[in-house]
């Protein structure tokens, strides 16, 4: 089936002016011009319309799209496959916003007992999806499926207490960072503040994570300063970038562990 511009704006939702505006980036041309100067479009511009639509709704820049879509090999399944995962988790984690929402309702009316484990029920499932979305495929590639099933276990069944301590520990972690990062000069690694924030990473370490030992929190270490997103999390925590001083500390702490 072939379509104007005019059909196909309708058709999609996009404006005959962003149709326009494809086809002079050379990102969606259409199937051919008539002789009165109207642009015709058939259904290999209909698929590539829905695949630029998609691809924005992915958040991609249109220079991205543009030289994906020009790659030869681009195969639009797994971009597809990834986002339905997505969707599901994100659908998953509303539902369970929703059930979390109406049971703390009904104990504020006094309809029903709510456990202290379920009131927090919801927060960790919350966090855990959202390491899941950030960290997932780098903690797998480097720790292996079952690393991270036994760290997702241990995740949810934590108590109300080490949830606490949890917290606690990682905020001793950023104070005593934010210590070191305040001192002019080259942070003392030897200083009784760079081994206390050692010591509050290692706690944080052996609540949250499925086993402990010193070559794991070196590894850990060293993906914290490698990996951006890792980094992110502890740069935006403290005054001043402190994900390299975090590894350097853990691998000071842990070489005598290691030998």
């Amino acid at each position: 089936m072939e379509y104007t511009i005019q059909q196909l704006a309708h058709l999609s939702g996009v404006t005959p002016r962003t149709l326009r505006y494809y086809d002079q980036e050379n990102l969606l041309p259409p199937k051919r011009i008539t002789s009165s100067g109207y642009r015709i479009y058939g259904s290999k511009q209909v698929d590539l319309l829905q695949q630029i639509l998609f691809l924005k709704q992915f958040g991609l820049k249109l220079t991205d799209i543009k030289a994906i879509l020009a790659n030869p090999d681009f195969d639009m399944k797994p971009l597809l496959e990834q986002q339905k995962v997505t969707l599901t988790q994100q659908l998953t984690q509303i539902q369970g916003q929703l059930q979390n929402l109406e049971a703390t309702l009904a104990y504020y009316k006094g309809e029903k007992d709510m456990t202290d484990p379920e009131k927090f029920a919801t927060f960790k499932a919350e966090k855990l999806a959202e390491n899941e979305a950030n960290y997932g495929s780098e903690i797998r590639a480097r720790y292996g499926e079952d690393a991270v099933k036994a760290a997702n276990q241990k995740w949810q069944g934590m108590t109300e207490t080490q949830f606490a301590q949890m917290h606690a520990s990682e905020e001793r972690l950023f104070a005593n960072l934010d210590l070191l990062l305040a001192k002019d000069e080259t942070p003392d690694l030897d200083s009784e503040i760079a081994k206390e924030a050692f010591l509050a990473h290692k706690e944080w370490l052996k609540i949250t994570a499925p086993f402990y030992n010193a070559e794991y929190h070196r590894s850990l270490g060293e993906m914290y300063a490698e990996d951006e997103r890792f980094a992110a999390y502890y740069n935006q925590r403290t005054s001043k970038p402190s994900a390299k001083l975090l590894r350097d500390i853990i691998l000071h702490y842990t070489k005598e562990a290691t030998k």
